[in-house]
């Protein structure tokens, strides 16, 4: 009976329709980034609950204030933009509202906005 038991539960197991093994997809996002033009584009709508993958690919290495980037209440730690080393931010938005995108020291250089 055990023997049966185990061979019906991996039966079942293989015949489940693809689907329930889904990995949920993220939306998209790829931005540039260069030291005249800062970030492009710089402004995104987004869905609340679903995931979202932004990419930033720097094509300089930023300084000063605006070597970082982050997008506070979405993704709170600051990442360096450094020449070729893309940064992906993953994140699934709770709550509707506008995300400025920053700085580490908060300066607006674009937007999210979640509906």
């Amino acid at each position: 009976m055990k023997r049966i038991t185990i061979l019906a539960t991996t039966l079942l197991t293989f015949a489940a329709p693809a689907s329930s093994f889904a990995v949920a997809s993220a939306e998209s996002f790829t931005v540039g980034y260069t030291k005249a033009h800062d970030i492009t584009p710089n402004t995104f709508t987004v869905k609340t609950g679903e995931k979202v993958r932004l990419e930033v690919n720097p094509t300089d290495t930023a300084s000063g204030c605006m070597s970082e980037i982050m997008v506070p209440g979405l993704w709170n730690k600051p990442q360096p933009l450094v020449k070729g080393k893309k940064i992906v931010m993953e994140f699934t938005p709770q709550k509707a509202g506008t995300y400025k995108i920053t700085c580490a020291m908060g300066v607006p250089r674009g937007v999210i906005n979640v509906r």
